[in-house]
């Protein structure tokens, strides 16, 4: 059984942050693009962020698992459209693609989301050496948290079962409330 109650320090390295860098409560989320339960539970965290706008902020990080062969192109896509300052956008759609992550599927993507989309496919090719570092990295911290699948949430280092709005703001209702005591 999980020990629900440890806090983990997670190096958040390079990963991008959404939302207010000081907010007091960070959600941080080991996720896989084509895993269905990371797809599945993904919108909840932008709910959180609606209903907590400057008390939490997401950091996204990639567990792509090995039997998922788009998992890490599609992580590498979010990366490559982080370059053009649109990580989260491409991130969104990656999510809400179900199963049809190809490398077609990403230039498209970077299209909807008005990159220039050459310049997308040279960065996902010829940076791919720094995101497989990335990503290794990325796994690095998973493995040192104990992150057994996707999608591991973390609530300040804290691994988290809130799977929907009412269990997360339970628990960042309750972090709000000892600090304010602190």
């Amino acid at each position: 059984p999980e020990d629900l109650s440890k806090a983990y320090s997670i190096d958040f390295g390079k990963s991008p942050v959404l939302g207010d860098k000081k907010a007091k409560i960070t959600i941080a989320e080991f996720s896989d693009f084509q895993c269905p339960y990371s797809q599945k539970f993904h919108p909840v965290v932008s709910e959180v962020l609606k209903a907590y706008p400057d008390k939490v902020n997401y950091v996204l990080k990639n567990y792509p698992l090995s039997f998922h062969p788009q998992a890490k192109p599609a992580a590498k896509a979010a990366l490559a459209a982080g370059e053009q300052g649109k990580y989260w956008e491409m991130a969104e759609l990656l999510f809400q693609s179900g199963q049809g992550l190809t490398e077609e599927k990403f230039k498209e993507y970077a299209g909807q989301l008005g990159l220039d989309v050459e310049k997308f496919s040279k960065d996902y090719k010829d940076q791919d050496a720094q995101w497989e570092k990335l990503i290794a990295e990325d796994m690095a911290v998973a493995g040192s948290v104990d992150v057994r699948g996707t999608p591991t949430f973390f609530i300040n280092g804290k691994k988290t079962n809130a799977r929907d709005l009412t269990a997360f703001k339970n628990e960042i209702d309750k972090i709000l409330e000892e600090k304010k005591s602190n």
